[in-house]
């Protein structure tokens, strides 16, 4: 136990740039994106759930596709799961079926970065994985959104429509106009950098990137696309599975290289009146090229390099010069070691350049720059200089080779006086019409520069991507609500703007609801802190966890009145908010990963191995952990007690192929799959009706669903959600509103009647 006080966090800026600093230098293997991506996997059984089987350590786009052919059908199934059809709830009478209104955010005002100084907090938003500038109409502007679809500009960012929500998938890994035909654009479904829901097919759309329609769904489907290469009729796909060619503007396709590919370059050439169409393809072997439009590959040779990327932690990027496409460029790292390589002009062959520190400023971890490359990694070169180039990691830094063949580098994504950008780089485009205008999509939207990256505009507001991990809301007021998101911290919505009240990773949230002014959030792992005044200050209250402590990345976390509960592979609890702690043991096996109160007297918890225990208080405290039930290898997600039905009980469980429902109406001590009509869809979260016993909402990867007989019989509630993923709910019982935190589409609300 432990009575330490509150402590008050550092001033604003400082602790933002602590918190990401600390957060990278904590992540188990070196990179907390390849943690949050095994939690992801393992909440939906699609990667052995045994602790320390998969090690994050291990590039993730290796451990899914060794996973073996048990998770690679689950794979499958998942795929198919979410390409089911959506349909419409039927309409009461008199009445037309409720709809869904987006709360946003649209925007967050005041986001992170390495930075420092005025410029050091732009509006950001969700992770953007892909963008696209119209070749014929530089105002025109596409943006793919890792979770939320593609997005359309027709005044170089200062709005943006939502182009795709109810697409099969919202995943978007690569865009591309036709140079030929800027009517015709490309996006490839199923986002490569994160490998985790998986694409349905190719989109194309003939006006320009204002409708679309899928194509490809037999050769792309469970893929993921990393970069599309364009020249009229032929398309190169750079994926997960390969390299993919398509002569009839993507309608047949055949694969012409199987190893994983994270990039490709294409140049056309007339060589003695022969049109000749070069293609650079950086793979997971190595570094191939082609001379016939990508029909038949040789190696390339890059001095010094290893000879295949495959079974550690790699990338590679690869870039023609567009002023002089003699010259290319790759940037690659694997395990430890960076290169970069420029190609001769003359001879064609590569020769290493040398490169500076890729880390953050400040990191004090020599490495962690380069840690999570299978993640963010890109490379661009500017269109009117072939001595200029741009590269991506964690950081963004611009290279520049003088006349006597000397490089000098320089961050532009982190500055000590000037403008920031969030980190973590996905992808870098030129403005091929004005080569000084730079686009660059991370972690926190998308960003222009006019300049080459000396200075920069966010061009996040108008953007409603943002990736909700939790959320929770106070039971009196109609705005305030409060969500933990991938990347960009902790928000507070109190009504017109959703601003960040931490930074980092935020995890599940809470608030007291007898006084609601009391709430608290987490980052991954185990750190808790707690606000008195509606989150506008912050006390840490994080349990005493030894550094070895096994917990999930985002452990779960409850509060009754004063009563706090965390837990990972024991149980926290503190009776008198978070000044002091009492751990309370959990037999052999995995982490807790649902936790419920119920009443003032019980704590029910669930575990990712699929047991359910309760915890009992007495008037000398908290006894042991009792086993309730095994759901058998289910990943339990949430939990529930029924407020006005004294010993009903629900479970959620999101492991694919298994039940998604349980239910208990005595105290738990037996349960019943209720899973019904159910779509075999992880199932993330549960809300129950106080005001009719009878009814419950589930929400799950394929939308919201609602039950108005205790679980007999399930369908689709309400119309208007996009595609997203829906992994938290919250519901307004005074309001009468039921609300769903989503990833990469922001939070949306409904009336229930």
């Amino acid at each position: 136990m432990r009575a330490p006080g509150d402590r008050d966090l550092a001033p604003r800026d400082s602790a933002r740039v602590r918190s990401l600093r600390a957060a990278r230098a904590r992540a188990p293997g070196g990179s907390r994106a390849a943690a949050r991506l095994h939690a992801f996997m393992q909440r939906r059984g699609l990667t052995d759930p045994r602790p320390g089987v998969a090690s994050v350590a291990v590039a993730p786009h290796l451990e899914r596709l060794s996973r073996g052919r048990a998770a690679a059908s689950r794979a499958d199934a998942y795929q198919q799961a979410l390409a089911a059809p959506i349909r419409r709830p039927a309409a009461r009478r008199g009445a037309g079926a409720p709809e869904w209104r987006c709360l946003g955010p649209t925007s967050i005002p005041h986001g992170q970065t390495y930075g420092n100084g005025a410029g050091a907090s732009p509006p950001v938003a969700g992770r953007v994985a892909a963008i696209a500038v119209d070749p014929s109409n530089p105002r025109h502007l596409l943006v793919g959104s890792a979770g939320g679809g593609v997005w359309e500009s027709r005044n170089r960012g200062r709005s943006w429509i939502a182009r795709t929500d109810h697409q099969l998938s919202l995943g978007i890994g690569a865009l591309a106009f036709d140079p030929a035909n800027p009517k015709r654009v490309y996006a490839g479904t199923g986002e490569g950098n994160s490998l985790e829901v998986p694409g349905q097919g190719l989109l194309r759309s003939l006006d320009g990137g204002t409708t679309w329609s899928i194509t490809a769904e037999a050769t792309f489907a469970g893929a993921f696309f990393f970069r599309l290469a364009v020249s009229d009729q032929l398309i190169i796909a750079a994926t997960d599975r390969g390299v993919y060619r398509s002569i009839d503007a993507g309608r047949t396709w055949t694969r012409v290289r199987r190893a994983l590919t994270w990039d490709v370059s294409m140049r056309r050439d007339a060589v003695g009146g022969i049109d000749i169409v070069e293609v650079l393809a950086a793979c997971e072997d190595g570094l191939f090229q082609s001379m016939d439009s990508g029909r038949s590959w040789t190696r390339v040779a890059l001095p010094g390099g290893p000879a295949s990327f495959a079974g550690v932690v790699g990338r590679m990027a690869v870039a023609h010069a567009p002023s002089n496409d003699a010259i290319a460029y790759v940037f690659a790292a694997r395990k430890t070691s960076v290169w970069f390589w420029a190609s001769d002009a003359t001879t064609g062959k590569f020769a290493k350049v040398p490169l500076k520190s890729l880390d953050p400023p400040g990191g004090g971890d020599p490495g962690n720059g380069i840690m999570q490359c299978w993640y963010d990694w890109c490379l661009a070169v500017d269109p009117a200089d072939a001595d200029c180039v741009f590269i991506g990691a964690i950081e963004l830094f611009r290279g520049r080779r003088s006349s006597t063949g000397k490089w000098s580098w320089s961050d532009l994504s982190s500055k000590k006086r000037g403008d920031s950008i969030h980190p973590d780089q996905h992808t870098i485009v030129v403005d091929p019409a004005r080569p000084g205008v730079v686009y660059v999509g991370n972690d926190g939207g998308i960003f222009r520069s006019p300049d080459r990256g000396d200075s920069w505009q966010s061009l996040n507001p108008g953007l409603g991507i943002t990736e909700f991990e939790y959320i929770a809301q106070h039971p009196r007021q109609r705005t305030w609500i409060l969500g933990g998101t991938q990347d960009n911290g902790t928000l507070r919505n109190r009504g017109r703007v959703w601003e960040q009240v931490a930074p980092g990773d935020g995890g599940d949230c809470a608030v007291n609801s007898s006084a609601p002014d009391t709430c608290y959030h987490s980052y991954y792992g185990m750190a808790t802190e707690r606000s008195r005044s509606g989150g506008g200050r912050w006390y840490d209250i994080t349990p005493p966890v030894p550094d070895t402590y096994n917990a999930l990345f985002y452990p779960p976390l409850e509060v009754n009145g004063k009563t706090v509960a965390r837990a990972g592979e024991s149980v926290w609890i503190s009776d008198d908010e978070g000044h002091s702690w009492s751990e309370i043991p959990l037999p052999a096996g995995d982490v807790a990963s649902a936790m419920t109160f119920d009443g003032d007297n019980r704590l029910v918890v669930g575990r990712a191995d699929g047991e359910i225990y309760r915890l009992d208080r007495s008037p000398n405290g908290w006894g042991p952990a009792q086993h309730l039930v095994s759901l058998g290898a289910a990943y339990v997600s949430d939990l529930s007690a029924h407020p006005s039905a004294p010993g009903r009980y629900w479970a959620t469980v999101s492991t694919l192929g298994a039940a998604h429902v349980y239910l208990s109406q005595d105290s738990g001590a037996t349960w019943d799959d209720v899973s019904a009509n159910l779509p075999d869809a992880p199932a993330n979260a549960i809300a129950i009706d106080p005001q009719r016993p009878s009814t419950v909402w589930v929400a799950t990867d394929v939308g919201v669903f609602r039950s108005t007989n205790r679980a007999r019989s399930w369908s689709r509630f309400g119309v208007g959600l996009p595609r997203a993923l829906a992994v938290d709910l919250a519901l307004h019982e005074r309001l009468r509103l039921l609300r769903v935190g989503t990833r990469s589409r922001g939070v949306w609300e409904i009336a229930i009647g």
